[in-house]
C-alpha cells in the first residue's frame, strides 16, 4: 500500500500539472516586431503592406491591415458569432478601422487640435492643455495608439449608444462581452471607474487581441521610461502633453493581461 504521503504528494502534482498545462493549441508562433525595429514598430513607423495581411471589407472600400494571427483570430471569432448568434439577428461585424500609422495619428490628432475636426466642444477660446483634454478623451497621440500595432480595431461603429440596451449593436456587444476571450480578444477601454478614472474614456467598439498586444504594450512602456521612445517634438502639443501619454498606454482593461496568459507565445524559432 502507498504510503498516505506519497500518495498525497502524487494527487497534488497532478493537479499542478493540469493546471499549468499548456493547451497546444493555444500556442501563438509569432515574432512580435515583426523583424523591424522595436521602436519604429510600437510607434507605427512601418508600411502594412509589407508587415501586416490586407483584410477584404465589405461594408466600406477602405483598406484594413492587421497581424496574421490577429486576422485569423478574427476570422474564428466572427465564424463562431455567426453561428451562435440568436436567429432572425441580422446583426454582422464589419471593420471600421485597424492598423493606423503614426501618420495617420498625427493627421487625427492635429486635425483636432488645429480645430479642423470638430469634438465634443469647440476649441475657440481654451488654452492648450485644455484642448488635449478634449482630444485624449478618445484620440490617442501619435506614436501613441494601439492601432499601430496591427493588434487592435474598431467595429461597427464609434458611438457606445450603438452596443447599449435598445441599440442596433447590443446583442453582439453582449455576445463579444461572453466570447471574445475564447479567442484572444478584450476590450482595451472598459468603464474609466475600473480603470481608477485614468485614460480614455470606455470604446465599447474597440477590441485587442491580448496574447501580442499586452507584451507590445508592455514593450512600448519600458522603452518609453528608458528614453528610446520620445515624442515630444513629434506633434502639435507633444511638449505640452508631456509625460502624461504613460498614463493613457498604461491605463487598460485588466482582464487584457488575464487573457494572454491563456495564449503563450512562442517565437518562430522555437
Amino acid at each position: 500500500m502507498k504510503h498516505p504521503f506519497w500518495a498525497n504528494l502524487s494527487i497534488a502534482l497532478l493537479l499542478f500539472c493540469k493546471a499549468n498545462s499548456i493547451d497546444s493549441e493555444k500556442v501563438i508562433k509569432t515574432d512580435l516586431f515583426l523583424q523591424l525595429d522595436p521602436v519604429k514598430y510600437l510607434t507605427g513607423n512601418f508600411n502594412p503592406k509589407t508587415h501586416l495581411v490586407q483584410l477584404k471589407e465589405t461594408e466600406n472600400a477602405k483598406e484594413h491591415y492587421l497581424r496574421l494571427e490577429v486576422q485569423k483570430a478574427l476570422n474564428d471569432m466572427i465564424e463562431a458569432y455567426e453561428l451562435e448568434k440568436p436567429k432572425g439577428n441580422r446583426q454582422t461585424v464589419f471593420l471600421v478601422s485597424t492598423f493606423r500609422s503614426f501618420s495617420d495619428q498625427k493627421s487625427i490628432w492635429e486635425s483636432k487640435y488645429t480645430g479642423k475636426k470638430a469634438m465634443r466642444e469647440p476649441i475657440k477660446g481654451k488654452t492648450p492643455q485644455e484642448i488635449i483634454d478634449l482630444i485624449l478623451e478618445f484620440s490617442s497621440a501619435p506614436g501613441t495608439s494601439r492601432h499601430h500595432w496591427g493588434t487592435d480595431f474598431d467595429i461597427n461603429s464609434l458611438e457606445n449608444q450603438y452596443f447599449e440596451s435598445k441599440g442596433r449593436g447590443s446583442d453582439l456587444y453582449s455576445w463579444l462581452q461572453k466570447n471574445a476571450s475564447r479567442f484572444g480578444f478584450c476590450q482595451p477601454y472598459n468603464e474609466l471607474g475600473n480603470r481608477n478614472m485614468l485614460g480614455y474614456h470606455e470604446e465599447k467598439w474597440h477590441w485587442s487581441f491580448a496574447p501580442v498586444a499586452v507584451p507590445l504594450q508592455e514593450a512600448w512602456i519600458r522603452m518609453y521610461k528608458e528614453k528610446q521612445i520620445s515624442l515630444s517634438d513629434k506633434f502639435l502639443g507633444g511638449q505640452i502633453l508631456g509625460d502624461r501619454v504613460l498614463d493613457f498606454v498604461q491605463s487598460t482593461n485588466k482582464s487584457c493581461v488575464d487573457i494572454a496568459k491563456e495564449f503563450p507565445l512562442q517565437p518562430f524559432s522555437q
